[in-house]
């Protein structure tokens, strides 16, 4: 693929990559979560561990441990920086206080595609307070959500104790992910990537996956979801992935995704599925 517009930026193992995240969260208190998450492929293997506040996101205190990894492409030294993260919450900016508190040094990046799958997690299970939800009972208005549950039967696919876990609950929540690019040849003799990332938690149970040409065109987008958390809805989104193909990836393809399978209409999650794919490419 030496002429190619798209290049794999990670040295490929046997032609193929595979890179996995397995988290689980821990109720503390009335509000505070334990965070684990582990990521590891070929070249690394990193845990990190937060205390979390909630429903502010914030983190309260954060540890970071290298079981694999070069220390000559993966620094030792972004263990110990990494619990200066204390403070950090999720939402806008929060990737940049990572970088910002890792620095340069080899393995960053790598340190804050775990940090974004734990923010990803943490952010699944909300304690609210007693009552929280009376208030919208005692609204009139009808929101754009409210609109959709009245649109048909909708299933949910998970239990409402998600949101008031009790203190010292174990594994309240649980998420793995397996994400892989193979290279392969089509009938005319071209090399292509084919991707795939698959998410299986407490409540999901989705995979999406496309290939790749080397002049950045997309075919055989497809996706499926066999666990859902609103079943009548949810199923909607899965019939956008189609939409990805034909259309030739640049290095906007954070908005060409977003316009395609994220947004309103669409699903947060294989929108993000996909783009943890398209990061690992240069365009």
């Amino acid at each position: 693929m030496a002429d190619a517009s798209v290049a794999f930026s990670t040295p490929l193992l046997h032609s193929s990559y595979e890179r996995s995240f397995d988290a689980e969260i821990d109720a503390l208190t009335g509000g505070e979560i334990l965070v684990r998450g582990r990521m590891r492929d070929h070249r690394f293997d990193f845990e990190h561990t937060w205390r979390l506040r909630t429903p502010e996101f914030e983190v309260l205190e954060a540890s970071a441990k290298q079981n694999a990894g070069e220390e000559s492409r993966f620094n030792p030294e972004l263990c110990r920086r990494y619990v200066e993260i204390k403070g950090a919450r999720i939402g806008r900016g929060f990737s940049k206080r990572i970088l910002m508190e890792l620095d340069d040094l080899p393995g960053a990046e790598e340190h804050l595609f775990l940090a974004i799958e734990m923010a990803r997690i943490g952010q699944q299970v909300v304690q609210l307070p007693p009552g929280f939800e009376t208030q919208f009972a005692q609204s009139r208005s009808i929101g754009a959500s409210e609109a959709l549950f009245a649109g048909g039967v909708v299933r949910m696919g998970f239990s409402p104790e998600l949101y008031s876990p009790k203190p010292g609950d174990k594994r309240v929540f649980w998420r793995e992910k397996r994400l892989t690019v193979s290279v392969k040849r089509d009938s005319q003799d071209k090399d292509f990537y084919a991707c795939e990332n698959t998410m299986n938690d407490t409540v999901h149970d989705i995979t999406i996956g496309f290939d790749l040409a080397r002049d950045g065109v997309i075919s055989n987008a497809h996706s499926r979801g066999l666990r859902l958390p609103y079943h009548g809805i949810c199923e909607h989104a899965q019939l956008r992935t189609a939409r990805l193909n034909r259309i030739r990836v640049n290095d906007g393809y954070t908005l060409q995704f977003a316009d395609r399978i994220g947004r309103s209409e669409g699903c947060a999650h294989l929108f993000d599925l996909s783009i943890d794919l398209l990061r690992l490419f240069k365009f």
